[in-house]
């Protein structure tokens, strides 16, 4: 079930959320500089992640019903 309340603390947001933003961000400055890719890539790559988290995509669509 999908929680549409949930909004993250202030603490959360200061603590966790934006550390973890800050080390992804970090992490696809460097795959660009080794890589030597154009930002169209890094824009693309962050897409196909996005979609592994999509809530209404297949993949996750399956995973709900072997939990089942």
């Amino acid at each position: 079930m999908i929680n549409h309340n949930w909004q993250a603390t202030n603490y959360q947001k200061e603590r966790h959320i934006s550390s973890t933003k800050k080390y992804i961000k970090q992490k696809l400055d460097e795959l660009k500089r080794e890589l030597e890719c154009p930002n169209e890539f890094i824009f693309d790559f962050i897409k196909d992640i996005q979609q592994d988290w999509d809530p209404n995509s297949s993949k996750l669509k399956a995973q709900k019903l072997q939990k089942k």
